[in-house]
């Protein structure tokens, strides 16, 4: 299991701070169901999830300490999914992955709900 932030996430994040380009925030919770092992060079989630009610969701953002930034999204499965990966994104389409984790599995229902509170450290 890997919790990682991308290199593409660590350019958009220093792009951002010094003005050098245009860069959406990141405000954006993906789920997948790849397993394959998070790596600073992944681009995008493995597999994202885009049905069953699991698709890429605005989140709630806020900062819980004074350099962690936190995103909380709840979703509502209507089918039976095998969640294994979760990733922060800047757009509710493509976009730039920021950070992506992969973990056991987590079997959802229909009618099952999953939250995911994702933070990303900044140090």
């Amino acid at each position: 299991m890997a919790d990682v932030v991308t290199t593409v996430g660590k350019n958009a994040v220093a792009e951002k701070i010094g003005g050098v380009a245009v860069v959406a925030d990141f405000t954006y919770l993906a789920l997948g169901s790849d397993g394959t092992t998070a790596s600073t060079a992944d681009t995008q989630l493995g597999t994202e999830l885009t049905d069953s009610g699991l698709a890429r969701a605005a989140a709630t953002v806020s900062t819980d300490a004074a350099n962690v930034l936190q995103l909380v999204e709840i979703w509502t499965a209507s089918a039976s999914k095998t969640i294994k990966e979760c990733g922060v994104l800047n757009s509710s389409s493509a976009g730039v992955l920021l950070a992506r984790s992969d973990f056991n599995d987590i079997n959802v229902d229909s009618d099952d709900s999953i939250q995911i509170t994702y933070k990303v450290t900044v140090s």
